[in-house]
Formats: C-alpha cells, structure tokens, sequence
C-alpha cells in the first residue's frame, strides 16, 4: 500500500513539474508575443522622424506616410516647435476616374514654456496643389520669429514652389511672403525661379538661393524663368524687397534641436 502511495505521489510531482515547466514556457512565448505586438504598434503609430521638406506616399503598393520633425527649440528655450507632414494615400473610389492618387497636409506645432504642444498652422490640399510639405529651418537668435519654407507642389505637374513663412512666437501671428511679386520686381518683368530658404542672415533677414526654372516648370506656372544661373539673395522681411548677393550668406543655426520623442 505505501509503495503505491509513493508511487501515485512520485507520478503526481512529475505532473506537476511538467506543467509548471510548460506554463512558464507559454508566459515566455506570451510575453514575447506582447513584446513584439506592442513594439510593432507603437511603429505604426508613431511618425518616422526625418526631411519633411518633400514627403510623397509610398510606392508598391501606395501606402500612407506620416513624417515629422525633430523639436526645435527656441535659444532662450521658452518656444518649441516640430512640423508634421502627412500624405495620404487615396483608394481608387476616393480619387475617381482623374483624381490624384496621393494628397497631403501640413502641420505646425508650437509649445511654450511647459504648456503642451499645440497645431498653430495647418496647410491643406487643394485642387490645384494636392502635395504640400512644411520644414523648419531656425529660430531667429532673439527667440521671436520662427522661420519656414512651405513647399507646395501638385502631383500631375513638375515642379515645386517653396515660400518662406515666418511666425511670430510673440504676437502669434504669421507673415507669408509673394516671392513672385518681389522677384518681379527684382527683374522689371513676371517671372519666377526655384527657392531654397537658407535661414537668418547676421542682420535678422532671410537668406534665399534660386536656381532657374526648367523648361517644363515654365510651362507649368506659365511664367519664365528670372535667371539662368544659381543665384543669392536677401529678403527683408519688413519692406518684403530682395538684395542681390555675389556669393552665398552665412546662415545663422540659432536652434536648439531635440529628439522628436520628447
């Protein structure tokens, strides 16, 4: 009788063993599970950090792509801001027959002191410019202004028209600028030219450099080019004129860059 007692109890600890070892098993496979599901999400949800200055969807298959910037922070640190560029992806129901197959939008995030960032500009597409695309470029070194370059673009046409923009973090407000106008009148005639905004010159203004359109950009904006060479200019903000430059200004780089996570 004891020793099939000691038996029984003998057989019931290996059972026991045995699912207790495969329990453990399974947590394990459980919690990699997780680990792996969690971290796969958190990939989807957040934005990829990286050049917002041209963001189009995926190709093959068109897919949805949502991209932002670091934080730039302001050099007295009271201002924050990141951009975030969304494009969209359109099924073929939503874009119709001649519709475009991607169209995106264009968000500015500002905080100041601890307050929460909070969207302060929000540049949407249209029918005639389905693609937008907003970088930061500096703060100016009295921590006031925010300077932009918007890109607009649409999908069916070549060409990009980049804009600088600034915002005032102390009234709140925006200042856009007509380059087409001032580069008319730079030149006695319409015309036009590609413009990379550089950043804020020693003197507060904005440093551009254009290069000459292309045949089919002329085509395009229906207007021609303003030069056929690579060019450097200085924009004033308050009386909106350009100065020629012979050589490229030195940019200031007054910001203070963060990682996006914070």
């Amino acid at each position: 009788m004891r020793k099939d007692c000691n038996r029984l109890l003998l057989i019931y600890n290996l059972l026991v063993s045995h699912l207790l070892r495969a329990g453990a098993i399974a947590g394990i496979l459980l919690n990699t599970a997780l680990s792996a599901q969690s971290a796969s999400s958190a990939q989807t949800r957040q934005p990829a950090s990286a050049d917002t200055s041209h963001v189009v969807c995926s190709e093959k298959p068109s897919a949805s792509r949502t991209v932002r910037t670091e934080v730039y922070a302001s050099p007295d640190g009271h201002h924050r801001a990141y951009a975030e560029v969304e494009a969209r992806a359109l099924s073929a129901a939503q874009k119709g027959q001649s519709g475009p197959s991607c169209v995106n939008n264009s968000r500015l995030f500002i905080a100041t002191d601890n307050n929460n960032f909070q969207i302060a500009f929000l540049q949407e597409a249209s029918d005639s410019e389905t693609g937008n695309a907003l970088r930061i470029v500096d703060w100016s070194a009295d921590s006031r202004r925010l300077l932009l370059e918007l890109a607009q673009w649409s999908y069916d046409s070549p060409g990009v028209t980049n804009t600088p923009i600034i915002f005032d973090a102390r009234h709140g407000v925006f200042q856009h600028f007509d380059l087409n106008h001032a580069l008319s009148k730079q030149f006695g005639v319409e015309c036009s030219l590609q413009v990379r905004v550089s950043g804020f010159a020693s003197d507060g203004k904005i440093a551009l450099e254009t290069q000459p359109l292309s045949p089919e950009e002329e085509e395009v904006l229906a207007l021609p080019t303003c030069a056929k060479k690579k060019a450097y200019w200085l924009l004033s903000p308050s009386s909106e004129t350009l100065a020629a430059l012979p050589d490229a200004a030195k940019a200031s780089h007054n910001a203070k860059i963060e990682r996006a996570d914070k």
